[in-house]
């Protein structure tokens, strides 16, 4: 087993604060620092798993079929990039999650597929619906840690202590082991409304908080509807910058690797070429 082998549920209930957007993109900035990547999509939406661009007719077996059939092989639902791997998710998790309340231990079934695929990667990402619930609880169960964008909103703060008392409750209980990797602003600007948000969260968070601030920009908008990473639309804009800079904190942060500026690879091409394995 690689004992080195991250699991990061990238979570906060609070829609639109860049979830699938980082997800996506710290898979990339993963791989560009020479780490083997899954990205497991545990949103029914599917958003991570079309922003890579993989076509949701071509799916046989997704997380899904992971999580309602224990004999359902995960090397099927395994797609291979040219960057990273992706286990898949389609509109059907959401009929899933509805039958998981139903099925003993149904929660915990991600997670004992996750220990199985630890000696194969450096890093495993979950990608998490905006809502509590089955899906979220199963990324929580299956994680390491917990990394929680806040949007530069009004509303940024608020629902947090929800999320922390559910992974406190996770720790108490069938994940002793899991904790906060850290907090970092998504969506900035030179606002009023961005530096009260930053403020709050160092009041709130302190030394938890990353330095990284995702700036707002239109590029980062565009490159999932692409079937892109910001680092395949916009190589050398803001955004494939800041989160280059947010995937040496996590990577500082999780205790896996030193960065060596020299592992860095050349980007070529895209994820259009996305093969079933």
């Amino acid at each position: 087993m690689n004992k080195n082998c991250h699991v990061i549920a990238v979570a906060n209930q609070k829609g639109g604060v860049g979830k699938t957007t980082t997800t996506i993109n710290l898979a990339q900035a993963l791989s560009l620092h020479g780490h083997k990547v899954l990205m497991i999509d545990l949103d029914p939406q599917a958003n991570a798993t079309q922003g890579v661009g993989v076509d949701l007719e071509t799916i046989k077996v997704s997380v899904g079929d992971l999580i309602r059939d224990k004999h359902a092989r995960i090397e099927h639902a395994q797609f291979e990039g040219a960057d990273f791997s992706l286990i898949p998710s389609t509109p059907m998790l959401s009929r899933v999650e509805r039958e998981m309340v139903g099925i003993t231990n149904s929660e915990m079934r991600l997670a004992q597929r996750v220990e199985g695929l630890r000696e194969k990667f450096d890093f495993i990402l979950l990608d998490t619906p905006p809502t509590f619930g089955p899906l979220m609880n199963t990324a929580l169960n299956a994680a390491d840690s917990v990394l929680i964008p806040v949007d530069a909103g009004f509303f940024a703060l608020m629902g947090i202590k929800e999320l922390l008392t559910e992974i406190e409750e996770i720790k108490s209980g069938t994940n002793p082991n899991l904790r906060v990797l850290g907090y970092f602003m998504t969506l900035t600007d030179n606002t009023r409304m961005t530096q009260e948000t930053w403020d709050g969260l160092i009041s709130a968070f302190g030394n938890e908080v990353l330095k990284t601030k995702i700036r707002r920009t239109v590029k980062l908008r565009e490159a999932p509807a692409l079937g892109r990473t910001i680092f395949h639309h916009d190589p050398n804009g803001a955004g494939a910058e800041d989160y280059l800079a947010l995937t040496k904190e996590v990577i500082e942060l999780a205790s896996n690797a030193v960065i060596n500026e020299s592992h860095l690879k050349l980007v070529s091409g895209d994820l259009q070429g996305v093969n079933h394995v």
